[in-house]
């Protein structure tokens, strides 16, 4: 709980602390007061105190060594120097020469950093600190390994000697660099350190300095500040040593003391943080525990902000397990409303009677019996560092990506907690020091637990929604681990866990590892190698899964395609391909077996023994983290789909980013409702198959029912989908969620204002940003219901990636205040990106000067031009601000207009083609128009002005053979899957040119010129008959019908006919399902409604009015169409 700038008493920059002042940023605990038995002063003892403020006589920074200080330096004593360590992780790596310069100017600016001890003066006559470069790191900078800390605690000096240092850990094959900023705490607080590292940042970037030299210490401004009130400070009592650890006693030591600390990371800021992770760690323990709260002084006198020593003094909050965490924040508010803080504890008289070799004599035989004994002055430090701008922490070649503290391990306490905010994360760090050899396996266990209760009491208090398992930030996972050896260690842990649930039942771990492991070891049979690509054309159904699941373990990759998807399609991708092999359900055989061009197989034929294999690993060949996991095919400017090649090293960082994103675990059940041929599709897949939880399939097309079924049904808690799919449901999502990921479109304010009514505003919300060729996803932004704009921030970047801000002149845009509303194509990093597009030298030429992409740097780190643009927000993020290409959205599904306008022009009677997006007026989305000129021989007429009730393409009729709209149609239906299909099609004579020859748009006649927006609310229909059988007779249906088109569609009802096309008149895929939707909830039980969907395949590709009420008819009337 702090605030990182200063503010005046009885007002707060932190949300915390809505009503008073926030408290301490310090790192670790700001008071260790001495041992019960040791003597106390008494108040009027007489003692001569020492000056507390000391002047800088010609310029020389001079201050008192205060009480806390001597206390600090005689805890260092024993094992080091107590140092606070700001750990700032971002991409680049600053030049050494600069950096140097940088903390020598900051040394100058901020002489705190510099100070020697001279009696009982510091003394600002040391040299900069030092600068380190340590080699680079192989992996991920992670503070539990124990190379790590002994790098970092190794080089902590002698405690009579303390000061600071810089130490740099450039990170290999595209990890992130690491710079450890380390302070003696016998120097500064937390407020301090970070003053001093900021001014490091602000040297790098040629910012003007910002002295800090104000030489106060915390005694000196207690008696200032009680000198105002006429009086004398307070005195603390000084607290027993009768607290047990939270972790429980120590084991019998049976090696050195250890230091170990752990970092974990929460997606979003969590209000009134410090009291509910101070009520977690009662609960979890199950004990009475004593929480000590650094609390910052600077906020009483603002002058104070250029002071960098030790100006902290303590709270005390005592908890009971059970007690709700909102009454120990109101306790916490009114201390600090109170200025509880204030008061000086009895080690100000200790340290004065005492010699420091007497005193650290003192501390060590205190220590040894509190460990033995399990009784300690308090249970635990909780310190907050506040909320840290990462621009700040950025300059001279590297941008910073997050920070964070450890935690000082300080004496008499056994644990201490860190926490830090940055703009969409919250980094907690745990640290402990013990002389025990199960502390690295308890501890992990307990942090994890402390966070899981955490979460739980947010949820619960607010709505009731399930909670979800803290994930630490780095998972347990090897390195090179690929989602295979994940699932199998998965599998192999909880055999008997459900593993896949929804209408078909439950199956388990056990069985889709056995029957899985039954198709790798088919398509190895039949000759599948490693790497090879394998078709997938399945549903959502156990046996689709485990197709997916065999060929992955088969060494393969796979393919997938939607078995909507036309045969043309179908065949054209697996044959570009080269795909010997494809796997699929027995009912969709017939409808493939003409245009897949190898074997054709389906699951259900594949032999499953009764026991598992033995070794499960001869199935088939593990995949190497760099071999293929799948080829997601997108939409080509070349007129061709293009396979992206996504490795398994990156599926697998994606996967461990996400889980702890999503807030995966054991009992996540996450629902699975979109085509495996959308990259979407990959949360559900793995997520939770390696987390231990549960995929939800929903085999049925997605339509609002199906959504709410998996959720009401199916009790899924987790989903992922787009924000148009999230519209359909229209507030009723069937229960509340505990984690709704939203991505593949824009994210508005609305879009997450119908979130919360869909699922319970305990829900948290992702916007998820990426391309395929990113694996999925490469930024995401955990939601804050407070934020306002017409749309929301697109995130940060998962940790295994680096995402850039390009400017038109290839010049990367900074993340600083001045570069606050610059706009640049996002550029992205790191192993995520995909390894290139399948067969590029076979597809149609690039436009000239195009290029490509994709790049290798020299370190080998692999880029991705997005083609998206971005804007740089204040504070470093990045909101979405549009394409820099013709690529458009529609529906959730990225777009390459080149493609659509390249299969019409493979018609022989057009000539040119050009498609683009329009709007209906009131519409909530664009939708696809083309425009098409004949070819040389035929002719065509301007189309007449649009009638919101007939197809946009109407009017004269084309004439001298021009192909109709209808012809047009059917061709490109064809060859491309439905959401590529415009929904409008009009013929022109030609296309209009702008002056530097391009097509004008603007332009071309709009289809909806003069369509007015549908009224706000249709005026009230007289109540019918009791007894009326809702659309009894044909023309009663017809008027139904029509009214629900109108309202979906936005037009006229009274003119709809018989022969008016939904398509024609603007209606998209998610647009049929919400009206089929309402259709059947007006006229259909629920058994007709899934009738009416069996045969929706056959239904859209006629989908007139007429066609819509004749199937209705037959369904009411239990017939066939």
């Amino acid at each position: 709980m702090t605030t990182s700038t200063p503010h005046p008493p009885g007002t707060s920059n932190q949300p915390e602390e809505p009503r008073t002042p926030a408290a301490s940023d310090e790192a670790g605990p700001q008071k260790a007061p001495g041992p019960a038995e040791a003597p106390r002063p008494s108040a009027g003892s007489g003692t001569p105190a020492p000056p507390e403020e000391a002047r800088t006589p010609g310029g020389v920074y001079r201050r008192p060594v205060s009480p806390t200080e001597r206390l600090y330096l005689a805890a260092g004593q024993p094992r080091g120097a107590m140092a606070l360590r700001i750990v700032v992780e971002g991409d680049g790596l600053p030049d050494p020469d600069r950096l140097r310069a940088a903390v020598a100017r900051a040394a100058q600016t901020c002489p705190g950093s510099r100070l020697v001890r001279s009696g009982p003066l510091w003394t600002a006559g040391g040299p900069p600190p030092h600068v380190l470069h340590a080699p680079p790191a192989r992996g991920r900078f992670d503070v539990s390994d124990p190379h790590t800390a002994r790098l970092l605690t190794d080089r902590s000096g002698p405690a009579d000697q303390p000061g600071c240092e810089v130490l740099v850990v450039p990170g290999a094959g595209g990890a992130r660099t690491t710079l450890v900023f380390s302070a003696s705490h016998a120097l500064m607080d937390g407020h301090g350190a970070l003053t001093w590292v900021r001014e490091v940042f602000r040297a790098l970037r040629g910012e003007a300095a910002r002295p800090a030299a104000d030489p106060s210490t915390d005694l000196g401004v207690l008696r200032r500040l009680a000198a105002d009130q006429g009086g004398r400070p307070r005195r603390r009592p000084a607290p027993l040593p009768g607290r047990r650890s939270p972790l429980g006693p120590a084991a019998a030591a049976g090696s050195p003391s250890q230091t170990l600390w752990l970092r974990r990371t929460l997606p979003g800021r969590h209000p009134a943080l410090t009291a509910r992770l101070a009520q977690a760690v009662a609960d979890t323990a199950r004990l009475d525990t004593r929480a000590m709260v650094p609390v910052d002084l600077r906020r009483h006198l603002p002058h104070l902000a250029a002071a960098t020593g030790n100006l902290t003094l303590p709270l005390f909050l005592d908890l009971r397990p059970g007690q709700d965490w909102a009454a120990a924040h109101t306790r916490l508010l009114t201390a600090l409303a109170e200025g509880g803080e204030l008061a000086a504890g009895f080690e100000a008289g200790l340290v004065r009677r005492l010699p420091g070799p007497a005193l650290a004599a003192l501390l060590r035989a205190a220590q040894s019996a509190a460990v033995r004994t399990d009784r300690h002055l308090a249970s635990a430090v909780v310190s907050h560092l506040g909320r840290l701008d990462t621009g700040e922490l950025s300059g001279g070649g590297f941008t910073a990506a997050t920070a964070y503290a450890l935690p000082v391990h300080a004496p008499l306490v056994p644990l201490s907690f860190a926490v830090a905010e940055t703009a969409d994360t919250t980094e907690i760090t745990l640290g402990v020091r013990a002389a025990d050899p199960s502390l690295p396996r308890r501890a992990p266990a307990f942090l994890d637990a402390v966070l899981d209760r955490l979460l739980a009491g947010g949820a619960d208090t607010r709505t009731g929604a399930p909670a979800a398992p803290a994930v630490p930030s780095a998972q347990a996972a090897p390195a090179g681990a690929t989602v295979v050896d994940l699932f199998r260690a998965q599998a192999a842990r909880t055999p008997a866990a459900v593993a896949l649930d929804g209408p078909a039942g439950p199956v388990t771990y056990a069985e889709l590892d056995r029957r899985s492991d039954a198709v790798a070891a088919e398509l190895v049979r039949r000759g599948t190698a490693r790497q090879d690509l394998v078709g997938l054309v399945v549903d959502r159904t156990p046996e689709g899964v485990a197709a997916l699941w065999g060929i992955l373990k088969a060494g393969a990759a796979y393919v997938p395609l939607d078995p909507a998807h036309p045969g043309p399609r179908v065949r054209g991708v697996l044959a570009s391909c080269g795909a010997r092999l494809t796997l699929t359900r027995r009912h969709l055989v017939p409808g493939l077996a003409g245009f897949v061009p190898g074997e054709l197989l389906a699951v259900e034929d594949v032999p499953t023994p009764a026991q598992p294999a033995d070794p499960p690993a001869a199935a088939g060949t593990a995949p190497a983290p760099g071999d293929l996991a799948y080829v997601m095919h997108t939409s080509g400017s070349t007129g061709r789909p293009k396979g992206v090649l996504v490795e398994h090293r990156g599926l697998a960082a994606f996967v461990r980013w996400m889980t702890g994103l999503c807030r995966v675990g054991e009992g996540t059940r996450f629902g699975f409702a979109s085509s495996y041929a959308f990259d979407i599709s990959c949360f559900p897949l793995f997520l939770p198959l390696l987390a231990g939880g549960t995929a939800v399939l929903a085999p049925e097309a997605p339509s609002p029912a199906v959504l709410r079924a998996l959720v009401a049904e199916h009790r899924a808690d987790t989903l992922a989908l787009t924000p148009s799919h999230l519209a359909l449901l229209d507030g009723d999502g069937g229960g509340r969620l505990r984690t709704l990921l939203l991505g593949g479109e824009e994210l508005t304010p609305a879009a997450v204002r119908s979130a919360y009514a869909a699922f319970g505003t305990g829900c948290r919300l992702i916007n998820g940003y990426g391309p395929t060729e990113a694996t999925v996803a490469c930024l995401a932004h955990v939601v804050d219901d407070t934020e306002t704009g017409p749309s929301l921030p697109l995130g940060t970047p998962g940790p295994d990636l680096r995402v850039d801000l390009v400017a038109e002149d290839g010049t990367p845009i900074g993340s600083g205040p001045q570069d606050a509303g610059r706009v640049g194509e996002i550029v992205v990093h790191g192993v995520q990106v995909a390894r290139g597009y399948h067969r590029p030298d076979q597809a149609p030429a690039e436009p000239a000067g195009a290029g490509t992409p994709f790049a290798t740097g020299p370190d080998g780190v692999r880029s991705y031009r997005t083609g998206d643009l971005g804007r740089r927000l204040p504070g470093g993020g990045i909101a979405f601000a549009g394409r820099a290409d013709g690529q458009v959205k529609v529906a959730g599904h990225r777009i390459e207009p080149a493609e659509i306008t390249a299969a019409l022009e493979a018609h022989p009677g057009v000539a040119r083609a050009a498609v683009t997006t329009r709007r209906r007026p009131g519409a909530r989305g664009p939708v696809l128009c083309a425009y098409a000129v004949p070819a040389r021989g035929t002719t065509a007429t301007a189309p007449a002005a649009a009638d919101p009730a007939a197809p946009a393409e109407s009017g004269p009729a084309p004439s001298a053979g021009a192909p109709s709209a209808d012809e047009l149609r059917a061709h490109l239906a064809g060859i491309l899957p439905r959401h590529l299909i415009p929904a409008h099609i009009l013929t022109v004579a030609a296309l209009p040119a702008t002056v530097s020859g391009k097509t004008d748009f603007d332009a071309l006649p709009d289809p909806f010129a003069g369509t007015a927006a549908p009224p706000t609310a249709e005026p009230p229909e007289p109540p019918e008959p009791a007894g009326t059988d809702p659309g009894g007779s044909p023309a009663a249906l017809h008027a139904r019908v029509a009214r629900h088109w109108a309202t979906v569609l936005g037009v006229d009802a009274s003119v709809l006919t018989a022969d008016s096309d939904f398509q024609a008149l603007g209606g998209d895929s998610l647009a049929l399902v919400e009206m089929l939707s309402a259709v059947s909830a007006d006229l259909l039980t629920p058994d007709q409604a899934r009738r009416l969907t069996e045969d929706l395949a056959v239904l859209v590709r006629d989908l007139t009015l007429g066609r819509v009420c004749d199937r209705l008819t037959a369904v009411r009337e239990g017939t066939t169409a």
